[in-house]
């Protein structure tokens, strides 16, 4: 097994707890429209580009979807973005895989320009290499596929052996491998051990230090 040197994570569910301005903005959205807000509901749209879960969950038909999109960033722009809570732990993980000398790229289906006003608004930027996701209409790298593809592509990396993946959903897995990266999902983030195993994933955590302690072990093989 090669060493792990190239690490990326997901953002929502992996690096913050972005629940919370998540389901304001979906409540916001669905109060509009008049739809049922149960919060619980919304959390299952966590993670999913946002395309999706207005055509999946809340059927719009296509060309209702940019208005439908619209109206939940209103909220989500103004107050919702940074209504985050860093996990407990990852900063100290992602200190000590630099220490280790990996780089550590986000790779996320979130707009990258929301993304990087996250995280500079929280002062982590120092502990990213690069920050990648998707464009603001959600056009192009919204699946997890594409954004790890332009994230190893905007950063020359060549051998997908040496990357490893850690994200929450189902989605983080599949897109890792069909990128031809493994992937560590978490469990502390809003997916489960179930999902996680049906997607097979490379490896299951429960803490970042464990993300550590496998970036180790492969070091030693």
């Amino acid at each position: 097994m090669s060493s792990f040197k190239n690490i990326l994570l997901d953002f929502d569910g992996t690096i913050m707890d972005t629940s919370e301005g998540i389901l304001n903005s979906f409540e916001y959205t669905a109060r509009y429209y008049s739809f049922d807000t149960d919060r619980e509901k919304f959390r299952t749209l966590i993670g999913p580009p946002l395309k999706d879960s207005f055509r999946d969950f809340f059927h719009f038909k296509e060309d209702e979807i940019p208005s439908a999109m619209a109206k939940y960033r209103e909220y989500y722009t103004d107050k919702g973005m940074f209504q985050v809570t860093l996990y407990d732990g990852i900063r100290e993980a992602i200190t000590e895989l630099k220490n280790l000398g990996c780089k550590v790229f986000v790779a996320t289906s979130k707009p990258e320009i929301y993304a990087r006003s996250i995280i500079q608004k929280c002062g982590l930027s120092e502990l990213f290499d690069f920050v990648g996701g998707s464009d603001t209409a959600e056009i192009t790298r919204v699946r997890k596929e594409d954004v790890i593809k332009y994230v190893l592509n905007e950063n020359n990396i060549k051998d997908t052996d040496s990357c490893l993946m850690a994200g929450d959903r189902n989605y983080d897995i599949e897109g890792a491998h069909s990128a031809g990266i493994k992937c560590a999902a978490v469990l502390y983030g809003f997916g489960s051990r179930q999902e996680f195993e049906q997607a097979r994933a490379d490896y299951i955590i429960a803490h970042p230090k464990e993300l550590v302690k496998i970036v180790k072990e492969s070091f030693q093989n």
